[in-house]
């Protein structure tokens, strides 16, 4: 063969369109093998890590906001130990007075005087339903969406999805 012109196996290839050599050697096939098996492996630990991070977190918030609610009912209980501060709750809502002083309540025009209680008319049971449900319907009525409840605490965190569960 000469030097300057290419083997005939050679020369084939290189007219058909074919590449020369592997486009990937075997070592970084290897590599990116391992590479794969790496992050296959380690998806798992980190998910659990991520996940745990956030429970931790909405338990840090519950933590704080049950603790601002102990703060907040410490205080009312030393309020309430204070006989001053009975006395005067018991002569503000409750209308007390001490003997000897008589007692006035003052109506103004701006102020409104609250009603008894509100008529409802009589629940009825729809035609052809149980008598319970004439029941269920006094109850709803009787509900009173004007009570104040105490603040509800945050929801609880729901616990971490484990492997293999």
């Amino acid at each position: 063969m000469s030097a300057g012109r290419p083997s005939s196996a050679r020369a084939g290839r290189e007219r058909a369109g074919e590449p020369r050599g592997p486009v990937v050697s075997a070592r970084a096939g290897a590599a990116l093998g391992v590479v794969v098996i790496l992050i296959t492996i380690l998806a798992i630990p980190f998910r659990e890590w991520i996940t745990q991070g956030t429970r931790i977190a909405d338990l840090e918030e519950q933590v704080a906001w049950h603790t601002q609610r102990v703060a907040e009912l410490q205080a009312a209980h030393a309020r309430w130990k204070d006989p001053a501060y009975i006395e005067a709750q018991a002569r503000s809502r409750l209308h007390f007075v001490r003997p000897g002083e008589v007692g006035y309540v003052v109506l103004t025009e701006e102020a409104s005087v609250p009603d008894t209680t509100a008529t409802r008319p009589m629940a009825t049971a729809p035609e052809g339903a149980p008598w319970w449900s004439a029941v269920w319907t006094t109850v709803a009525q009787a509900a009173d969406p004007e009570v104040q409840a105490p603040p509800l605490a945050p929801a609880p965190a729901q616990p971490a999805p484990s492997y293999g569960q």
